[in-house]
């Protein structure tokens, strides 16, 4: 099952998300290059690595999922390109188990998510996608802003 929610999180929440993602101490990677996009693991690999911003950023919205073991999340900036490009976010470590997937857009922009099969999702601002179980998709990056930002929580 896949749901969609606008508006998901409250305001405050929302801006403390943002405040702290831009926080000039908040470290990101390369994920891919050319590219250029950016990743920052809050959980990696079930706890392998843990980012010292887990809760600030993560720390509510876990509660609300009601999620009992994070196997992965993470914040991925996806920068402006001339076109849109489709990028498959699951890693190596996620493929071939059982778990679910949040998804929260961080600013509006063109880019869209696309799940296998359905239409694509526009990104807009604090819209939530839920799957209630491993779902093939894809990210694109952005054509008309800085930036597109996404927030993945893949957990049981």
């Amino acid at each position: 099952m896949i749901q969609i929610q606008n508006n998901y999180l409250n305001h405050n929440i929302l801006n403390e998300i943002l405040k702290t993602i831009d926080d000039k101490n908040f470290t990101w990677q390369v994920d891919s290059w050319p590219t250029l996009n950016l990743q920052h693991f809050l959980v990696k690999e079930k706890g392998k690595e843990i980012s010292t911003y887990l809760n600030k950023v993560i720390g509510k919205i876990l509660i609300i999922l009601k999620a009992d073991v994070v196997l992965e999340a993470s914040v991925t900036i996806y920068t402006n390109r001339k076109q849109l490009n489709e990028f498959d976010p699951i890693s190596p470590y996620l493929k071939n188990k059982n778990y679910k997937t949040f998804l929260l857009f961080l600013n509006s922009s063109d880019g869209y998510t696309k799940i296998n099969g359905l239409e694509k999702i526009k990104t807009k601002q604090n819209t939530a996608i839920f799957m209630e179980k491993p779902l093939a998709y894809v990210n694109t990056n952005t054509t008309d802003e800085n930036c597109r930002g996404v927030l993945s929580i893949h957990y049981t």
